[in-house]
Parts: C-alpha cells; sequence; structure tokens
C-alpha cells in the first residue's frame, strides 16, 4: 500500500492557522491541557496506580467539550469514542494519554490500548501494518477524520489525527505541536511502578 509522509506543524503561526481552518484555538486546547493535568496531580500514592491517567482522561474529556461545544460542535459517542465533532467540517477530536508528544523521533503511543471504534472512527486502512513506516500512514479514506488531543506525563501536548492499527497508533496523517511542557509543569505522578492508563473506554453493544 502506498503511504503519504506525515505533515507535523511546529511553527506557531502555522499551528495557529491549521487550528482556525478546524474550528479550534490553541487556548481552548490548552486549557484542556491545564485541566487534565491538574485533575491528574489529585492522584496520591493510596489511589489505584492508573488513577492519575483515569482522572486526566476523565477530566480531559469533560473540559474538551466545555470549551468548544455550541455552534460549531457537539458531543459525540459514536463508536465508542467519547468525543466532540463538527459536522460541518466532519471532523472528531477526542482526548488521550499518550507516552510521549512533541517528539520528532516517534509517533505518540495510547496508554491505553485502543478498540475497533477507535480504528474505524479513525479511518485507518487495514493493510498497513504496525510499526512499519512510523511517520508515515497510509492515503486516509474519505470520510470523518478523527483528531486526538494527546497529554503526556510531561505536558507536552500536540493535536493529532493517527493511523490506529492494533490497539495502537502505528502512524500520523497530521499533527500539530501545542505545548512541550517541561519542568515546573504538573505531571501525572506514577507511584511504586504503576502506569498512568488512561482510561478510554470502548462502548460494546450487547
Amino acid at each position: 500500500m502506498s503511504a503519504v509522509e506525515t505533515k507535523v506543524f511546529r511553527e506557531t503561526w502555522d499551528v495557529d492557522r491549521r487550528l482556525s481552518e478546524l474550528r479550534l484555538t490553541r487556548d481552548g486546547l490548552l486549557k484542556v491541557v491545564a485541566v487534565a493535568l491538574a485533575e491528574a496531580a489529585n492522584a496520591t500514592p493510596l489511589h489505584p496506580a492508573n488513577a492519575a491517567g483515569t482522572f486526566a482522561y476523565q477530566h480531559g474529556s469533560w473540559s474538551l467539550r466545555d470549551q468548544f461545544t455550541g455552534p460549531d460542535w457537539i458531543v459525540d459517542r459514536q463508536d465508542g469514542v467519547e468525543s466532540i465533532r463538527c459536522d460541518a467540517l466532519k471532523v472528531r477530536v477526542a482526548f488521550c494519554n499518550v507516552d510521549v508528544a512533541c517528539s520528532d523521533d516517534q509517533i505518540p503511543k495510547p496508554r491505553s490500548r485502543k478498540g475497533a471504534g477507535a480504528e474505524r472512527a479513525a479511518g485507518s486502512p487495514g493493510l498497513f501494518g504496525a510499526g512499519a513506516l512510523p511517520h508515515f500512514a497510509p492515503p486516509p479514506k474519505d470520510g470523518w477524520a478523527l483528531y486526538y488531543l494527546m497529554i503526556d506525563e510531561n505536558g507536552a501536548a500536540e493535536l493529532t489525527r493517527p493511523h490506529v492499527r492494533a490497539g495502537t497508533f502505528v502512524g500520523a496523517f497530521e499533527r500539530l505541536y501545542l505545548s512541550f511542557g517541561g519542568e515546573g509543569g504538573a505531571v501525572m505522578p506514577i507511584e511504586d511502578g504503576g502506569v498512568a492508563d488512561g482510561f478510554d473506554p470502548q462502548i460494546a453493544r450487547k
């Protein structure tokens, strides 16, 4: 299968221009990041090991909706993916905890496995093998585009349209760097070797 190179937006002006096209704002997305990191910091050693990621996911998803639902965006749960959607653009945006964000050296990986619903929602063709060409993706299918607001434990954040395969991200169609995080920022605490998994539930119909 042919592949296309990932589009990466790094410069502030370029990111803001693309966000405007998507009817989103850097300020709004960074407010979501701040909420998610603040809630993750509420996890203590007495909480379950994945509490920080769960708190970040729950409140990050809420904040994403709080910031953007209105004339352009509405709440969406199709395919079991909690998100917002813009019908005019055929774009959806969801929240995701990842291992690392805004790194040119690697594609972010979700801290919890993505289900088949996320793969369908991302419009990911099924023949592009996991681990192949990490800075490329197959040509996206026509239809809806699913973006994730991806946040790592150091506060780095990007808005990315990933290629989803076998429960993880194996490439990306587009990446917009929002914040590199850094020292002094809120960090998801990980206690006793636990993993701060994002609790991203997939709704299975009986």
